[in-house]
């Protein structure tokens, strides 16, 4: 059996880093164990001195993983993460000296870069979309692995639907003590159904027809982050209620199991959301039902690749003031064929449907492999690891604060919009290819904003 120490790279310091509980290196490191093998998972929020002290690197591992969740922030104003992990993978390989272990990563970041990554990071092997099956391959023959500077795709792992999840007291304690925090719970593995052209989910999920967790592991692992300490808990879904009848069932047990002060959210989409879940979702005190039309303007919704449009929205707003559910709509402007004008159109619906705090607002939609603005826009997948964002109209800041009613925008929205306009303007123009004489597919005279430096 193998010793393998996993190293959760999302709970690194690092400016516009906010650490979320690690569980998919949770997930993993059960696979691992079940499977008989040695592992130690290195939490930076759990033992922040393992950040600066990497004795534990030298204890002889035959793989050391990297779980690498985030490649940036999503936000014009903040740099990537990359270059850290670079320097902290530099340092680990430096700490292990002769016992070279295989080093390997994995996660939704790496899987949508594992090309670039896994020259970037100088490792022996990677792991693209679902991380168990080729973990379990490689702790089962190391030396097989080693300097093959290749990627593994990961499959459907059948434990999902049979193996109890129970989460270390002090990894979930330590991410207890912070007052905005939760705890993840997959409670589907599924190939999402939308088609939402910024988004890649689909891709880092893999091809998977929709195992459901069974109710009772659920229960189970609800009970485990109870007892803990933890009242907050997040399904991580890409949609909670995509597979309604079972989202139900979810929400049923919430209820049922009458826990004092625990609550919940997640990802939902307008549709499908009908008055029995609404109402049995306002019997399991959930904390806020949350939905992504990204904009309110019908075509925009179209371009952005919505199955839905605001008559739905609407009516979903309507359930959930019938059923006084809490409310979050997020949008985020930019995209697309996105003008003054479909910003005034959002902008209204807002004013006239929406109260204070219920709207998200956001600026740029960061241009990510494996999408349909990927494709659009042209840029090799190598060339998106730094930030990079769909093209912007530079007056796109001042429509947004011109139209949307001052309760939508207080002083910290308005900041950040502030400073994302700042931002914007000090980004790298990425050119039009010089040997094409086309229109840039994406209207504008540039494919898209990058802090990749213009010499790079």
């Amino acid at each position: 059996m193998a010793r393998i120490a996993l190293v959760n790279l999302a709970s690194m310091p690092m400016p516009g880093n906010e650490p979320i509980f690690p569980i998919g290196a949770r997930c993993l490191q059960s696979a691992l164990e079940l499977a008989g093998h040695e592992t130690l998972l290195v939490d930076f929020v759990e033992t922040p001195k393992a950040f600066d002290d990497l004795s534990w690197a030298s204890q002889h591992w035959d793989v050391i993983g990297f779980s690498i969740r985030n490649i940036d922030p999503i936000d014009l104003a903040r740099e990537g993460f990359v270059r850290y992990y670079q320097q902290f993978i530099q340092r680990v390989r430096e700490a292990v000296g002769s016992a070279a272990p295989v080093m390997v990563a994995g996660g939704p970041g790496y899987s949508l870069f594992g090309s670039a990554l896994l020259k970037r990071l100088q490792l022996d092997v990677g792991v693209v979309g679902p991380g168990e099956t080729a973990m379990l391959d490689i702790a089962t023959d190391p030396e097989k692995y080693r300097g093959s500077g290749r990627n593994l795709t990961g499959g459907r792992y059948e434990g999902f639907l049979t193996d109890r999840l129970d989460h270390p007291a002090a990894l979930l304690q330590a991410y207890a003590g912070s007052s905005t925090a939760m705890i993840g719970i997959e409670t589907k593995r599924k190939t999402c159904y939308q088609e939402c052209v910024y988004c890649p989910y689909a891709h880092i999920s893999g091809d998977n027809l929709g195992d459901l967790k069974p109710i009772s592991l659920i229960e189970h692992e609800i009970r485990g982050i109870y007892e803990a300490g933890v009242r907050r808990i997040f399904f991580t879904d890409a949609i909670f209620n995509s597979e309604i009848r079972f989202a139900k069932q979810v929400v049923a047990l919430l209820a049922d199991l009458k826990l004092p002060g625990l609550t919940w959210t997640g990802y939902f989409a307008p549709r499908p959301f009908d008055d029995e879940f609404a109402e049995l979702v306002a019997a399991s005190n959930v904390e806020s039902v949350l939905i992504s039309p990204d904009s309110l303007d019908v075509a925009m919704m179209g371009r952005l690749g919505k199955r839905f449009d605001t008559r739905h929205v609407t009516r979903f707003i309507e359930r959930c003031r019938a059923h006084d559910l809490k409310t979050r709509v997020n949008l985020v402007f930019g995209g697309p064929g996105e003008t003054e004008e479909t910003v005034r159109v959002s902008a209204e619906y807002v004013n006239a449907h929406l109260r204070t705090g219920e709207p998200v607002l956001n600026i740029g939609f960061r241009v990510l492999p494996a999408t349909a603005l990927a494709r659009q826009v042209g840029i090799p997948d190598d060339d998106l690891v730094e930030p990079t964002f769909y093209p912007l109209d530079p007056d796109l800041f001042g429509w947004v604060i011109k139209y949307f009613d001052g309760q939508f925008l207080p002083n910290e929205r308005l900041l950040h919009i502030m400073v994302g306009n700042i931002a914007s303007k000090k980004m790298t123009k990425v050119p039009y290819p010089e040997e094409s004489a086309e229109i840039a597919p994406t209207g504008f005279p540039y494919l898209a904003l990058t802090r990749r430096p213009a010499d790079a």
